[in-house]
């Protein structure tokens, strides 16, 4: 009997696996982070140059031509293009970029800054890694992570309502 429990047990560890491999979940690098980057998602490190966009249901995050960095949301079914949050920026060639450290910058093509989120700060260094997302609400958010069996995310910045609480440091 304990032979049948134990050849179940396995059977069912290995579907499993097989299941959640085939699906993407498991990941094998130990880090609950190595998701694949969506459309609507930028991760840190990565870059939004002219013309590029992240997108979800009916919100668009563009790096437009004439350099600023912009939030569109479609009224109800897709009329309406509306400008919800924009970087202020001009500059042809001007490029987005996630930071490292959290920072969602917009620079020219020699690397001066222009416009910054604020959300590079040595109070979530226990949380490694960001990431920029757009909603489908016409919303968007920076979003602080770190790497954990269920990791958990806590906004930094949004265009909705701009710098957040850091993590857990109520001297921000």
């Amino acid at each position: 009997m304990a032979t049948n429990c134990s050849l179940l047990t396995r059977a069912a560890s290995v579907v499993a696996t097989a299941v959640l491999a085939a699906t993407g979940v498991l990941v094998t690098s130990g880090t609950a982070h190595a998701e694949r980057a969506a459309s609507d998602t930028l991760v840190n490190g990565g870059t939004l140059a002219s013309g590029a966009r992240l997108a979800s249901g009916g919100a668009q995050l563009v790096m437009q031509q004439d350099g600023d960095l912009a939030l569109y949301a479609s009224g109800a079914n897709g009329a309406g293009r509306q400008l919800r949050w924009h970087s202020g920026t001009t500059g042809v060639g001007n490029r987005a970029e996630l930071r490292a450290d959290g920072n969602l910058v917009v620079t020219t093509p020699d690397g001066v800054q222009l416009w910054q989120s604020r959300t590079g700060s040595a109070d979530c260094a226990h949380m490694p890694w960001t990431k920029l997302t757009v909603r489908s609400d016409g919303d968007m958010a920076i979003l602080a992570g770190q790497d954990s069996e269920a990791p958990y995310f806590v906004p930094l910045w949004s265009a909705s309502f701009g710098l957040q609480p850091s993590c857990g440091s109520s001297t921000r």
